[in-house]
């Protein structure tokens, strides 16, 4: 009886001193002991052993799953990768890497890394590392034993194209910055190009040398990439915004639970790109958080032309904080807002995989009617065009995305994925003997029908299965893929990346519309001038509604 009784109190069915609110409303206290008597419990009277450490892992994840999806835990032992990743620097030799039917193969040294300046080369394959044999490492084994304190020794024994032995090479591991600006070239006698994939500690610095050396070759038009390009550091958001803004601009806001935290972000010098050259901006679905920042900012002061598809809509700054236990949390403390006060974060509720499924699904909500009618309405600073919030920044013009064929998707599977490479591999000795240099490469070289034969067994050899009609429809993508595969392997990652871009059909697209570009930034210089006539300016910034 007595149990019984027990649990009539716990139901509320039973007559006593407390109200229904005070035993369902339990104190901060009287919660975190309830987790403290759980974890006895287990302990104690659980059937089978148990991982503290694990179940302590769990406890934090389950506790941030109630908040937004992107409040997240860093386990210690992934802390310091993380904090790589985005500073966008660690401590090794300094190499992109793949591992090539069970070869360790060099896809480029970074440009002034230890491996870079002691001679490794693009298809450089490592057969041994401290004498040990490196052949059937995993990626995560060759991280671990090429990473390592800066000062200390790695020797690597490479087997390379046209010598007879292995060479062996002692780095010196250092500081390595991995670029975030990892090319820019020009496109045409005018035109330039800027990838920028992250958002790290040397971005701003990075695009300003970027943009300053094209500016100096002549570069009167701009493409600034910024396609998958996840975020990073929300200062250097604005200061990549800056680039292109003129002084006094309000960039960003930051806003938390509180008005008094909004936090103004402005711009403080005169932009490095010219601002009467036009612009345009790539976005996709995987440009997200600063992305957002700069592309929102450059829309909203009419700056230049938003391009691509809809961004992710991550609206929300993470500020990281310590545990005691080693690891971290990223916790939101803020949503930002575009300088027209639209809010970027697009809604989220259920499952965090739907929030993330929702976003890759290639259906876009801004360039449905139905959905963008029912979203608020905002207006760009200068020329008071409408743009909407709440989904992320949707283009001024949306483009067309290429479709992957079903032989092209079977090619891009995890266990399929090095097959180009692979063939690259097998055509170095040919292609070192026909190009002597990456521009007559890139000028003359076409993927010729001898290749596409022995490309055709290298598949077979692979088991991957296909038919001739799915080949012929997937001959356009194999053929660039082949390219690019080329080029990285004889020339490095900045080959490859050209190769790439200049194939690119959303690159060419984007190419087309600088006359749009252009009469935008004549409305907007247009507007200026009329509002210097009248003694009005565009520097302040709007009040939060």
């Amino acid at each position: 009886m007595k149990r019984i009784f027990v649990i009539l109190l716990l139901f509320g069915l039973s007559p006593c001193a407390w109200s229904a609110d005070e035993m369902l409303q339990p104190t901060l206290r009287d919660q975190t002991e309830s987790l403290e008597q759980l974890m006895r419990y287990i302990r104690r009277d659980y059937y089978e052993e148990t991982d503290s450490v694990e179940l302590l892992h769990g406890a934090i994840e389950g506790y941030l799953s109630k908040l937004d999806p992107h409040s997240t835990y860093i386990r210690p032992e992934d802390l310091h990768d993380a904090q790589e990743r985005l500073r966008g620097s660690f401590e090794g030799i300094g190499i992109f890497f793949e591992i090539v039917d069970g070869i360790l193969t060099v896809l480029s040294p970074i440009e002034g890394s230890p491996a870079y300046q002691v001679g490794l080369h693009p298809g450089d394959q490592i057969y041994k590392i401290d004498g040990k044999s490196a052949l059937g490492l995993k990626s995560n084994e060759v991280t671990d034993r090429l990473k390592g304190r800066k000062g200390t020794q790695v020797l690597v024994s490479v087997r390379r194209e046209g010598e007879p032995d292995l060479l062996d090479f002692g780095i010196v591991r250092d500081q390595i910055q991995v670029p975030s600006v990892p090319y820019a070239f020009k496109l045409s006698p005018d035109v330039g190009y800027v990838k920028v994939v992250r958002f790290s500690s040397r971005t701003s610095e990075e695009l300003h040398a970027a943009l300053t050396d094209l500016i100096n070759k002549g570069m009167q038009k701009l493409i600034l990439d910024l396609r998958g390009n996840g975020g990073g550091y929300l200062e250097q958001a604005v200061a990549v915004a800056n680039q292109f803004l003129e002084r006094g601009r309000l960039l960003v806001y930051t806003q938390g639970r509180q008005l008094s935290t909004r936090e103004n972000h402005f711009a403080e010098t005169e932009p490095v790109f010219p601002p009467d050259l036009p612009m345009i901006v790539l976005v996709d679905g995987f440009s997200a958080s600063a992305s957002e920042i700069v592309a929102g900012a450059i829309q909203d002061y009419d700056r230049g032309l938003i391009v691509g598809h809809t961004t992710f809509g991550k609206g929300l700054v993470q500020k990281q904080f310590p545990l005691k236990n080693n690891g971290a949390v990223l916790l939101t403390i803020a949503r930002y807002f575009t300088p027209s006060d639209r809010p970027i974060q697009r809604p989220f509720a259920g499952d965090r995989e739907a929030y993330q499924k929702d976003a890759y699904d290639n259906y876009d909500p801004n360039t449905d009617p139905d959905s963008t009618a029912i979203k608020q309405v905002y207006l760009t600073r200068i020329l008071k065009r409408k743009v909407f919030g709440g989904g992320g920044i949707t283009p001024d013009t949306a483009l067309s995305v290429d479709t992957l064929t079903t032989l092209s998707r079977r090619l891009f599977m995890q266990k399929n994925h090095t097959v180009f490479l692979t063939f690259a591999k097998r055509q170095e000795s040919v292609i070192a003997q026909t190009y002597h240099t990456f521009e007559s490469f890139f000028t003359h070289y076409k993927t010729g029908r001898r290749d596409l034969i022995a490309f055709k067994q290298l598949l077979k050899e692979r088991e991957i299965s296909f038919t001739e009609e799915e080949f012929q429809a997937s001959s356009d993508f194999i053929e660039k893929q082949i390219a690019q595969q080329i080029a990285q392997i004889r020339w490095g990652a900045r080959a490859e990346g050209q190769v790439r871009v200049h194939q690119d059909a959303q690159v060419a697209q984007a190419m087309a519309l600088f006359d749009r570009a252009k009469e935008l930034l004549a409305a907007r210089m247009e507007h200026d001038q009329i509002g210097r006539a009248y003694g009005r300016t565009n520097t302040g910034y709007n009040q939060v509604r």
